[in-house]
């Protein structure tokens, strides 16, 4: 939808507030378990946010890609006119046009029809639900495409079939119109993109922060990053190449798994959370031998609103002992367990990454970024950052 919208083409975001109650067979072995009344409204208005905000955000990023013929966006809930559709009405100027035998011909009705279960009559007519769908944004907003999963071809290629039958029925202009279907995205394994079990990638920011999203980025194998350069960012191909050739040069330095990541993380969050998560990633995984070069002030617009930043007033925490100060920051440790951290080598400060073994040790100028910031790192990913006032 992005790619046509920033082509000029409208936007229209559809939310299914009506169509829920029935629900979609597609790809589909059972029927959908019924959702209470509060959980429909939360989801409907959640995804409903998270459509217009991604869509929003893409055409931020596109802008600053350089493309300025960009079409409006709409976002329009089905529930808005179903309300005024009775099913009679429905059968009486709609039904007349459905024909039952492509119905049965669609692959996600015959999987069910064969099947232990069977179908519904709920979910065998919801093919027909949204090819109406696609007809009223066609005759109320011009809407000539309709987008959607592989998984989808069956209510799409319904949505085409009725679109141009009530044209001939209503004597409306016969404008031709189109589905297109999109492959469910797969990393080289075949597993679905983002959807493995337990490690799931939201949208929502509650659920999986900015950072957590480049992270997934960054942990893609190579084989996947070229593929997902092209099909989920704006990068032109040229700059693509160039990516992949220095990538190349020296995978384990994921040149190409950090450009995914910084862009996706745009596009999902907006302009600058890219470049704030890829801070993040290399202060929390710099070793001694890199340090860290980015300034205090960088890194605490890189933390802002991030758990990990706290301020202490300085006189708090110069001169005084490094594990107190760690005790102090992080709520969940025992001084014993910090001890014995610190024994282990598993403490490092400071923009240097210094390791410190001695429980001794007191807070040094010279561990401060700018003479006000204190970076800690306890283990492989608990970081903590210290901003002195």
């Amino acid at each position: 939808m992005l790619h046509f919208g920033i082509r000029g083409h409208e936007m229209i975001g559809l939310i299914g507030g009506a169509t829920v109650e029935v629900g979609d067979p597609s790809g589909r072995d059972t029927e959908r378990a019924k959702l209470e009344d509060d959980v429909k409204t939360t989801n409907e208005s959640s995804i409903s946010k998270q459509m217009e905000r991604v869509l929003r955000n893409g055409i931020a990023y596109a802008r600053s890609k350089g493309y300025t013929d960009i079409g409006p966006l709409r976002m329009v809930n089905n529930a808005t006119w179903w309300k005024e559709m009775s099913f009679l009405g429905f059968m009486a100027t709609i039904g007349r046009h459905l024909r039952v035998q492509e119905m049965i011909k669609r692959q996600s009705v015959q999987r069910r029809i064969i099947s232990e279960v069977g179908i519904g009559y709920n979910e065998f007519t919801y093919q027909a639900l949204q090819a109406y769908d696609f007809f009223h944004l066609h005759k109320t907003f011009g809407c000539n495409i309709q987008f959607g999963g592989s998984d989808q071809y069956g209510n799409i290629a319904s949505g085409v079939d009725l679109t141009s039958r009530l044209q001939f029925a209503h004597n409306l202009p016969r404008i031709q119109t189109f589905g297109i279907t999109t492959p469910l995205l797969t990393t080289a394994t075949g597993e679905k993109l983002g959807k493995s079990a337990g490690n799931a990638v939201w949208l929502d920011p509650a659920l999986t922060s900015p950072f957590a999203l480049y992270q997934y980025f960054v942990r893609l194998p190579d084989v996947d990053v070229e593929k997902y350069l092209r099909i989920l960012t704006l990068l032109p191909l040229s700059e693509i190449a160039e990516i992949v050739t220095k990538h190349n040069e020296d995978p384990s330095l994921r040149i190409g798994q950090h450009a995914l990541g910084r862009e996706v993380t745009d596009i999902v969050h907006g302009l600058g959370f890219g470049d704030r998560a890829h801070i993040q990633s290399r202060i929390l995984y710099s070793t001694p031998s890199e340090g860290i070069s980015y300034s205090a002030d960088e890194i605490i617009d890189a933390f802002e609103n991030d758990s990990q930043l706290k301020e202490f007033p300085a006189t708090d925490v110069l001169e005084e002992r490094l594990v107190k100060v760690i005790q102090r920051v992080t709520s969940n440790r025992s001084m014993k367990s910090i001890r014995e951290l610190v024994y282990s080598g598993g403490v490092y400060v400071g923009p240097s990454m210094t390791r410190v073994n001695d429980v001794q040790a007191t807070i040094q100028p010279k561990w401060l970024i700018n003479g006000r910031l204190l970076i800690i790192r306890l283990g492989k990913s608990d970081l903590q950052i210290i901003n002195l006032k």
